[in-house]
């Protein structure tokens, strides 16, 4: 008898109910070491991919919205996308079980096909919001899915296996996990600038895919039938795609809707740049680098000869403005104020004077200086720039190239060889921002040591009279320079009211030595039949006009910007970025802007 109830004893305790549990309470379970290796790497995998997504989604934004506009609120939604996938996968532990990680794929592979349907409705989306409407259409629920899923593969570690509370990886993991996107976000985006249009994976469509494709070899799943549809629009049909079929297209579809054609495009280190031409009567050439204009020139067309216009002619005056650092008079040589004129001294004929040129554009003033027989260097970041000015824009061959970072040239030239040139000309604006480093008062100071002790200097910059940021950058020039004129390309709009916004293109001419004088001693000779060149708009915008002159006092007591006060200038960039893209539409059809 003892023994049966022995052996009814038995499953009796095996049938014994456990005690009632939540399932946040319930213990984890112990899963093999191999399992959960993979699941770790999943989910490491997983946090590459979103992190490298994030400047991929930038990137693909820049030629329609700017790089400054598209990043306004990018970091701030990352942040929150981020956390709110960990921490809702974290809510729902034990209660809902999905495997979303082969949706990441799915989504990233769609991307470029929304894209491409949301571009055409840049303008409708406007500046402030556009480009953050159009990643909480693809980047954002890409990262939302990703942190999802890695979220959902972390919660297999058992830290009991190591004597630790659950607790601690509750705390640790999701916050490591959005580190990890972080970092690899600012990582990968500070590397992208190095290879990126070298080759045609190696693009924003390209660097779309490979993402997607690295996702779907790590999570394989039946799923990937639903990314077919977008793979295929993005192969063929997707006017971005850098493959020449894409390139005819896209094309056909300006040439028809916009009257323009793109003559070459290339993705490059400073932004996507392409060569655009339009075909009406008044017809012209431009070069764009994202949602900027570097140059253009008016072609020479019937309707153009007719009225007298014989050689390809700048659009932009202030290209022309620029040249006029030739026409700089120094005060030892000329009679300006009560300066007498020192006899015994000759000037330096043209032929064996050098020239400096800081960023290329398309290249009219360098190519005005190589005519004029100047030794010119040309400084200029990005090759495929020097390319096309060579190609499309006729920049002369008869020059010193230099395709290099201007800080560092500057930095070790100024040092190696001061006082090596007579003119030096500073251009390097773009898409409402100006590379801030080549604005401190070091690199300056490196141009100042480069002149020589009667050169002059003239320095473009584009900008809102109004805001700090122009006061700034021209306050830190006259704290170099003081002996400075200012002159705007245009006049001023006359209805202007006091406080109204004046964005401009300004000329800032500089000598080395003012003698006591200030801006008395930077004057202008007239300008001769020698230097238009036979060019139109040399006659008519290359001499500075004195309605065209802008009155700035350098102030001692306001702030100059060394290199560790950059972030001073970049906070006011995002006011100056998304005027700039105001005026660019006004300037180029949205149409072709969209089209890439």
């Amino acid at each position: 008898m003892a023994s049966r109830e022995k052996r009814q004893s038995k499953p009796k305790a095996a049938a014994a109910p456990a005690t009632p549990t939540t399932p946040k309470d319930a213990e984890p379970q112990h899963l093999p070491a191999t399992t959960l290796s993979k699941n770790v790497a999943r989910a490491m995998a997983l946090i590459v991919i979103a992190g490298m997504a994030s400047p991929v989604s930038q990137l693909n934004l820049t030629p329609v919205f700017g790089s400054i506009p598209a990043s306004l609120h990018h970091q701030q939604a990352m942040t929150l996308v981020a956390l709110a996938g960990l921490g809702i996968r974290r809510l729902l532990k034990g209660y809902v079980s999905v495997d979303v990680s082969a949706w990441v794929t799915v989504l990233a592979y769609w991307t470029p096909l929304i894209q491409c349907y949301l571009f055409p409705h840049s303008t409708q989306l406007g500046i402030d919001y556009g480009p953050l409407i159009v990643e909480s259409l693809t980047y954002f629920p890409l990262l939302f899915l990703s942190m999802y899923a890695v979220s959902d593969l972390l919660d297999t570690v058992d830290f009991s296996r190591w004597d630790l509370p659950s607790s601690l990886g509750d705390a640790i993991l999701p916050m490591t996990s959005y580190v990890g996107v972080s970092f690899i976000s600012r990582f990968f985006g500070g590397l992208l600038p190095a290879f990126v249009g070298q080759h045609v994976y190696l693009t924003r469509i390209g660097f779309q895919m490979l993402l997607a494709s690295a996702s779907a070899f790590i999570t394989p799943s039946k799923l990937l039938v639903l990314a077919f549809p977008a793979i295929l629009h993005t192969l063929w049909l997707n006017p971005h795609n850098p493959a020449e079929h894409a390139f005819q297209s896209a094309n056909a579809t300006l040439a028809s809707t916009q009257n323009f054609t793109i003559l070459a495009r290339q993705e490059s280190l400073t932004g996507y740049v392409s060569v655009i031409e339009n075909s009406a009567d008044n017809a012209f050439r431009l070069m764009r680098c994202d949602h900027s204009l570097l140059g253009g020139e008016w072609l020479v067309t019937p309707a153009a000869y007719k009225l007298g216009q014989r050689q390809k002619e700048s659009i932009f005056a202030v290209f022309v403005l620029l040249e006029a650092v030739r026409l700089v008079e120094n005060p030892e040589l000329e009679p300006i104020g009560s300066i007498p004129r020192a006899l015994d001294i000759k000037p330096t004929p043209e032929s064996e004077k050098a020239a400096l040129v800081i960023g290329l554009g398309i290249g009219t003033a360098p190519n005005a200086l190589i005519k004029h027989g100047l030794n010119t260097t040309i400084v200029e970041l990005d090759p495929v720039v020097h390319k096309y000015a060579t190609q499309y824009f006729g920049l002369l061959p008869n020059h010193t190239a230099v395709i290099s970072d201007a800080v560092r040239y500057v930095a070790e030239t100024s040092v190696a060889a001061p006082k090596s040139f007579d003119y030096i000309i500073h251009d390097v604006f773009t898409g409402g921002a100006e590379p801030v480093y080549l604005f401190t008062t070091e690199f300056m100071q490196g141009l100042h040591a480069l002149l020589k002790d009667d050169g002059a200097v003239a320095i473009n910059y584009a900008g809102d009279l109004t805001l700090g940021s122009t006061k700034l950058v021209l306050n830190t020039i006259h704290a170099v320079f003081p002996a400075c004129r200012l002159y705007r390309d245009t006049l001023a709009p006359e209805d202007l009211d006091e406080g109204d916004s004046d964005f401009i293109n300004m000329v800032i001419f500089c000598v080395k030595n003012d003698l006591g004088m200030g801006k008395k001693a930077v004057g202008f000779r007239e300008a001769t039949s020698e230097d238009w060149l036979g060019s139109i708009a040399r006659r008519n915008f290359l001499q500075p006009k004195e309605e065209l002159e802008v009155e700035y006092v350098y102030n001692k007591d306001l702030p100059v910007m060394g290199r560790a006060d950059v972030g001073q200038l970049e906070a006011y960039h995002e006011d100056g970025a998304v005027s700039h893209w105001k005026i660019m539409r006004g300037v180029i059809p949205a149409g072709v802007w969209e089209m890439w």
